[in-house]
């Protein structure tokens, strides 16, 4: 009697469970990554001398339910000459939401480039982009490094 009470009860258990799960799944965000990678090609018109260059974006877009949106991107760029080898590492998130489509919010580091894995320069914080105006908004500016010159730093 014991294991009839069981094996009825247990459908009944599932469905509940079922029921349960599906408003969660329902609200799953749906995700969407690419990885593109442009090169290696050689730049022979920036410099004196050419140069290698290749660039890597990793890109992860996240979108929920009510229309928000992030995108988080890796941006990878190395340059190489002389034996030398610049690299700008780029990391940040874009949110953009649903009832502001056009007013991006931007955090992160967007500039960082290293020589020999010495830091040249960093630049991070957060921005609003304003898409209809195309003006970029920094609440906190601070000092702007200029960023150094390719070819002096790859120069021979």
């Amino acid at each position: 009697m014991r294991r009839l009470t069981y094996v009825l009860l247990l459908p009944v258990l599932v469905a509940v469970a079922l029921v349960v799960a599906a408003p969660a799944a329902a609200d799953a965000p749906t995700i969407e990554r690419s990885t593109v990678t442009f090169g290696p090609f050689v730049d022979d018109e920036t410099c004196a001398f050419p140069f290698s260059q290749t660039v890597e974006r990793t890109r992860t877009t996240i979108t929920y339910e009510n229309g928000d949106i992030k995108r988080h991107t890796d941006l990878i760029v190395t340059a190489s000459a002389n034996g030398k080898t610049e690299i700008q590492r780029n990391s940040y998130n874009v949110f953009i939401a649903a009832d502001s489509p056009t007013q991006w919010v931007i955090t992160g580091v967007f500039e960082k480039a290293q020589l020999h894995g010495r830091t040249l320069w960093l630049q991070s914080g957060r921005l609003v982009y304003d898409l209809e105006t195309d003006q970029v908004g920094d609440a906190h500016p601070g000092p702007l490094a200029e960023p150094a010159d390719t070819c002096q730093l790859l120069g021979p």
